[in-house]
């Protein structure tokens, strides 16, 4: 690219064609004025530059130099605009996407806190802000096209919001007064589920967190599981609940009480008022009644005696004791004489001093007994007062830890059972506690029983039939607690030791007691299982979806038994209590069905609060109608119902 600018002239904006000295054709140049740019178009050169008439040396060439710095700092200049142009826009794009990044995913940057135990519900207030302004626009969004609707439908987003805010505080509070390491939860009201939580660890050792899908062990909740396949086969007329257990196992003893043969059926057991044992070999109530008697005829025994009246006691006559009496009493007064002569000094009784005789009894009427005597006796006394209080402290002791079911040797058996009848074998033959259907006693072993009355009336085994009803439910996370099989979420159990340092759960096998405790299961199945009987118990016409019981099955199963509200009230395979108040402004019972579960490294409960009048006959409107609450932890001996009905209350008047 060539151009002599020492001759070039001011030109119009058209294209001009100038002859150049030393050049084979014509230049073709644009206007100088032409967005300030001079370019020349060469079309063809030939020769090399000659001094031009200047005296300049190489003209041609400079002039060809200049044009090409010319032109490269104009491609330079485009380049550079385009590369800055460039880096702003990824610029821009970075700094968007960081912003976003900030908005939605947490701060990797910030350690982790090992104290917060809390799954997908733990989010900075910053995060809470920007949800809530999410949900405020697109609930702003919405309220162009239908304002009424989308109004009412915030309202109760806020209820639910909060009656989650306050049920989340409630058991993180029961965590901590615990020392629970992790707990599930799940709510639904009316069928639909609100709210389904994690809260802390599943496994403590590699750092996972409890989620809605964390299997744990429910424990006694098998029971009302259970007790769902047992109705099934008695709405099909396949078990008779008043029969002779013998019906359907033949191999189980015919027991007795007191010499006498009793019967037991499938309802007592169902109720707990079979008289079969729980864990403990003995009755603790007769135990108690025993140590009351014989406490009560000791204490007789003393009074008589220290009244020297003579009266008659069991197995002695009044002369024997008369007899008796002045002997013991007359040794005890030598040994204290003894004693107090070895102590003092022999005197020689002076004038005005008393002496004393042979037998002790003092020569001088009205004259007391010496301060030794009376201080050695009152000694005595009071070592008497101190072993007796420190007996009562030891029996109370050993009586608490009787009655603590966990440490009992029958709930850490090791050893897989094979079959129901090898189970039975544990129990059936020991006493009953009491005369079956007279009493109530809570008792796992009974439902053992359960599940063999189960294989006789289905004709197969229990497991099996067990499995069909997890089918048939739809609950995929329930299973037999068997430690073979990869089961995936499932978590591990703690308990805590007697200095309150936490420890992993000792292995156990409840293969022994499959109805009565042996199932695992997550929140999730449990509260589709509560809305499967909710619905069952509510539904009363003819159209729609039947249950899978029918309403006056789920009634007799929601109904307490008569003998059991003493304790709490118990229907069959179901805690049951009914709507009911004493006295005007006073406590008021709900109705409502639940069972609670206790097991190695594990508590858990399900309730089911339904409306109110729904089970008395009025069930119309889409069902169910109510609030199903489930909650499991990985720590044993956790209480859990009082909670859960203060959740299903708050959700109550969501």
């Amino acid at each position: 690219m060539l151009c002599n600018l020492y001759r070039l002239k001011p030109l119009s904006c058209g294209t001009k064609w100038l002859p150049q000295k030393g050049l084979g054709r014509l230049t073709s140049i644009p206007s100088l004025y032409q967005h300030q740019q001079q370019i020349s178009y060469i079309h063809e050169y030939a020769g090399k530059s000659s001094k031009s008439d200047k005296g300049n040396k190489y003209g041609r060439g400079r002039d060809q130099h200049g044009a090409r710095f010319r032109h490269s700092n104009v491609v330079n200049l485009v380049a550079g605009l385009v590369g800055t142009a460039a880096v702003v826009s990824i610029g821009n794009a970075l700094c968007q996407s960081q912003e976003e990044k900030k908005t939605v995913l947490p701060d990797d940057t910030k350690p982790e806190s090992r104290g917060k135990d809390v799954v997908a519900t733990e989010l900075t207030q910053e995060h809470e802000d920007a949800s809530k302004e999410h949900k405020l626009r697109g609930s702003n969004d919405e309220q162009s096209n239908s304002p009424t609707s989308d109004k009412g439908s915030t309202d109760r987003e806020s209820r639910i919001e909060a009656a989650v805010k306050q049920s989340r505080k409630l058991l993180r509070r029961r965590m901590t007064e615990t020392g629970t390491p992790g707990l599930t939860v799940a709510v639904s009201v009316n069928g639909e589920t609100l709210w389904e939580d994690g809260l802390g660890f599943a496994d403590l050792e590699n750092n996972v967190r409890c989620n809605p899908e964390t299997v744990m062990r429910i424990a006694s909740i098998s029971k009302s599981l259970t007790m769902t396949a047992v109705a099934k086969l008695w709405e099909e007329g396949k078990l008779d609940l008043d029969a002779p257990v013998q019906k359907y196992i033949p191999s189980f003893p015919v027991k007795k009480f007191e010499g006498e043969e009793v019967t037991i059926t499938t309802r007592h057991l169902l109720s707990h008022q079979s008289g079969i044992r729980h864990y403990a070999l003995k009755d603790p109530n007769k135990k108690e009644k025993k140590e009351k008697s014989a406490s009560t005829g000791d204490k007789k025994a003393t009074e008589s005696k220290g009244e020297g009246e003579g009266k008659e006691t069991t197995g002695k006559s009044p002369k024997s004791q008369g007899k008796e009496e002045p002997k013991e009493s007359q040794t005890k007064e030598d040994e204290a004489r003894k004693t107090v002569a070895e102590k003092t000094p022999v005197k020689t009784p002076g004038k005005g001093e008393v002496a004393d005789t042979k037998d002790g009894s003092e020569s001088r009427e009205g004259q007391s007994k010496s301060p030794q005597s009376v201080a050695e006796s009152k000694k005595e006394e009071l070592e008497k007062l101190l072993r007796s209080k420190a007996n009562k402290k030891r029996k109370s002791k050993k009586k608490e830890d009787e009655e603590n079911e966990f440490d009992m040797q029958e709930y850490y058996i090791k050893e897989k059972f094979d079959s129901i009848e090898e189970a039975l074998k544990l129990f059936q033959d020991d006493e009953l506690f009491f005369k079956p259907g007279t009493g109530y006693l809570y008792t796992t072993h009974g439902w053992t029983v359960v599940s063999g009355v189960v294989e006789g009336a289905a004709g197969k085994p229990f497991t099996k039939v067990i499995a069909q009803l997890f089918h048939e439910l739809g609950l995929d996370n329930t299973y037999l607690d068997v430690n073979t099989p990869i089961i995936y979420n499932r978590a591990r159990y703690y308990i805590r030791d007697k200095h309150g340092r936490l420890q992993n759960a000792p292995y156990v096998d409840n293969s022994y007691k499959w109805a009565g405790g042996g199932f695992l299961s997550t929140v999730q199945d449990l509260n589709k299982f509560g809305n499967a009987m909710l619905y069952a118990s509510q539904h009363q016409r003819e159209e729609g979806l039947p249950g899978y019981l029918k309403w006056t099955t789920m009634k007799e199963l929601w109904t307490p038994v008569q003998g059991t509200s003493a304790y709490g009230g118990y229907g069959l395979g179901w805690g049951a209590v009914e709507a009911n108040i004493k006295c005007a402004f006073c406590r008021e019972n709900r109705q409502c069905a639940s069972h609670t579960g206790g097991a190695i490294g594990a508590s858990s409960v399900l309730l089911i609060l339904p409306n109110p009048g729904v089970l008395n006959g009025n069930g119309e409107g889409e069902l169910p109608q109510g609030v199903v609450v489930s909650v499991i932890c990985n720590m044993q001996s956790v209480a859990l119902r009082k909670a859960a009905l203060q959740i299903a209350k708050i959700f109550e008047k969501v």
